[in-house]
């Protein structure tokens, strides 16, 4: 039985010129490369109101490597939350090819390089008036009526144990099945935790080849472990979710597929590859919380719901956030109560890898 989302009314929030709507109208200074990372959080601190989206590669990359950085970084500049975009490159090229890619998606974003302008403390200055304009220029948007059909919805979760699969993934379950029924994209991942529930997805597939790309997507992920000598089968390698109950990795993959609710499933997407229509789609990303929530947000994803178990306190910039309270354990930071979903403010961003220029925050009581 799906949640009915009729309640929602009308939404409001930002026309952008490719047409997709932002439900947030966010101006970030993004780094081309991880070298000017210092530089874009002293833009941050310097204007109140600028987002900072450091960087953690952009340099030295080649081939799929690269291509999956560019493609989730041009996906966070082109993001409907984002209302503007300075991208602050060493040299100009890192940035031009970023701003090319954002154009082909039907947006535009500011570049300056540092070495262009001949150091730090004028590509700082220059930098923080080109950021004041754009929160000027974001400040005169107004917002617009739009529907439920044009949101995409991230489906998350983490730090999971007994009671995420009892109670709060199977309540975004019939969240989820609700909003597929009011002709929203929905967007899942973490492959990983969905080895042995397999053909509970296959069974929802729309197709045999949508079926076969998410047999493909999990499998890729088991064969990662397989090469390193380990069998992920019938094991479960994460500590807290051990410490909550959850003794296999089958066990914590069925309540992680009961936050996609019973909806047909359109097929596997990349890594931060946006979806290509409406419907309920797996991205193929990492189970850790800071890569999979940037690739949902690469993906275009305006908003993301994310259970938790024992707690996990990883969010992102470029998206509204709303989370379940943690079902086992309490703290006072937590910003929500069990089995409710309310907002929570977003930490910073990361892209692929561990290291991305990621850190976390808990959200404000």
């Amino acid at each position: 039985m799906s949640a009915p989302v009729s309640h929602l009314g009308t939404l409001h929030g930002f026309r952008r010129a490719d047409g997709r709507v932002g439900i947030r109208n966010h101006v970030v200074v993004a780094a081309a490369s991880v070298n000017m990372n210092p530089l874009v959080r002293q833009v941050a601190a310097a204007v109140p109101g600028v987002v900072p989206l450091p960087a953690g590669y952009g340099r030295g990359q080649l081939g799929d490597d690269l291509e999956c950085t560019l493609r989730a970084m041009s996906g966070l500049l082109a993001h409907p939350n984002v209302g503007g975009a300075l991208v602050i490159s060493f040299e100009p090229a890192t940035a031009a090819r970023l701003a090319e890619r954002v154009e082909a998606r039907g947006r535009s974003i500011e570049t300056l390089s540092f070495l262009e302008l001949g150091g730090r403390t004028p590509a700082l200055e220059r930098a923080c008036a080109a950021a004041g304009g754009l929160l000027e220029a974001s400040a005169a948007e107004e917002r617009v009526a739009f529907g439920p059909e044009e949101l995409v919805v991230g489906l998350e979760c983490g730090g999971s144990d007994t009671t995420s699969g009892l109670l709060g993934n199977p309540s975004l379950g019939r969240l989820a099945d609700g909003l597929l029924e009011a002709g929203a994209t929905l967007v899942f991942s973490e492959p990983v935790e969905c080895i042995g529930g397999e053909a509970l997805l296959e069974e929802r597939a729309v197709s045999p080849d949508a079926a076969a790309g998410l047999r493909r997507a999990i499998d890729h992920y088991r064969d990662i472990a397989l090469d390193q000598g380990i069998d992920l089968t019938g094991t479960n390698p994460t500590a807290d979710n051990i410490a909550g109950g959850l003794t296999t990795i089958e066990e914590k993959s069925l309540g992680a597929i009961a936050k996609t609710g019973s909806g047909p499933i359109q097929g596997a997407l990349d890594y931060a590859r946006p979806p290509p229509g409406p419907g309920l789609w797996l991205m193929s990303a990492p189970a850790e919380a800071t890569e999979n929530l940037t690739a949902l947000a690469a993906g275009g994803a305006q908003l993301a719901v994310f259970v938790t178990g024992s707690g996990n306190p990883v969010g992102h910039p470029s998206r509204r956030r709303s989370r379940s309270a943690p079902t086992r354990t309490r703290s006072p930071c937590w910003a929500s109560t069990s089995t409710s979903i309310s907002p929570t403010a977003c930490g910073p961003v990361s892209t692929r890898r561990p290291a991305v220029g990621a850190s976390v925050q808990p959200s404000p009581a």
